[in-house]
């Protein structure tokens, strides 16, 4: 990397967030440390590990030597995966932020190929495809493709689903936190939020090639187990649903501060959804509230509820 780059200023943030990845992290946090073709702010941040995984980042960073300004932070106690990405884009002080998560290894040219699109093309998100490996690894195949926007980035389109982009390959401008504030549910995921901020606003870029390994099927997962229990599976159920009416409540916060209002097709579309799954989640938790929903909206009810027995006879 050429000497002037030590002293330029940063062009963009990495945002390593961490917690319980030890079998990961020393792989992970390398891989962003020697990101080349630009000087980064490199924050390393654990949301109170309780396995080794701090320990191993502060043997990382203190061995690093090169370029990149490297900040070191753990939390004294668990904020959340939500919590802990709006503490930590507070922290950045660049426009382009990229999160790297630490299970997941950055292809070297990563940063530099994210940067060099925000100044050609002045996106507010970037997404890239990525090569899957599992937890040795070992590739496996990839199944992110069917996320909405490799088909659409039309706010109306893309404003039902809960797969935008393969969160692990996203960026964002910082105009999407001051615009629109926090991401406020703690049950969603940065890519269910800011992929549809950046929708709204017209400034959705896809770089078209691998820009890094995401490890499939590692963390947080909605898959069941062929060994669940059906009382595990139930609970699963309901947290998928929970988190589905927390996803539209905060786009159609965002939708309004955009400027939508209640009848426009956007707006009415994450009114439907939401009510789909508000119906589905009291099949499970509350039959008197069910009752009053379905009654409200009988023809879109009783499908919902339709669904969501269905489903649920199959799972026993």
């Amino acid at each position: 990397m050429p000497a002037t780059l030590a002293s330029a200023a940063p062009q963009c943030s990495l945002l390593v967030l961490t917690y319980n990845q030890a079998r990961f992290i020393a792989e992970a946090l390398d891989a962003a440390l020697a990101q080349t073709g630009v000087v980064a702010e490199i924050i390393v941040s654990d949301d109170a590990s309780s396995d080794a995984t701090f320990d191993i980042a502060r043997e990382r960073v203190a061995a690093h030597d090169g370029p990149h300004r490297v900040v070191l932070s753990r939390n004294p106690a668990n904020m959340g995966v939500i919590g802990h990405t709006n503490k930590v884009v507070a922290m950045a002080t660049t426009d382009i932020l990229i999160p790297c998560y630490g299970d997941d290894i950055a292809f070297p040219t990563r940063a530099a190929r994210i940067v060099e699109t925000f100044a050609r093309h002045a996106p507010l998100l970037t997404h890239s495809h990525a090569v899957a490996i599992d937890e040795t690894g070992a590739r496996v195949a990839p199944g992110y493709g069917k996320a909405a926007f490799f088909r659409s980035t039309d706010p109306l389109a893309v404003a039902a689903s809960r797969a935008h982009y393969l969160g692990a390959s996203g960026a964002w401008h910082r105009a999407l936190f001051d615009k629109y504030g926090p991401i406020r549910s703690p049950l969603v995921y940065d890519d269910h939020v800011l992929g549809f901020r950046a929708a709204l606003e017209g400034r959705v870029r896809l770089i078209d090639e691998p820009l890094l390994y995401y490890r499939a099927g590692i963390g947080i997962s909605n898959l069941r187990r062929a060994d669940e229990s059906r009382a595990a599976n139930r609970a699963r159920r309901m947290k998928i649903l929970r988190q589905a009416v927390a996803i539209y409540d905060e786009r159609a916060g965002d939708a309004r501060h955009f400027g939508l209002g209640e009848n426009d097709p956007v707006s009415r579309a994450l009114e439907d959804a939401r009510f789909r799954s508000a119906v589905r989640l009291a099949w499970h938790e509350d039959r008197a509230a069910l009752m009053r929903r379905v009654a409200r909206r009988p023809g879109a009810g009783l499908a919902a509820l339709a669904g969501e027995v269905l489903r649920d006879l199959r799972n026993r």
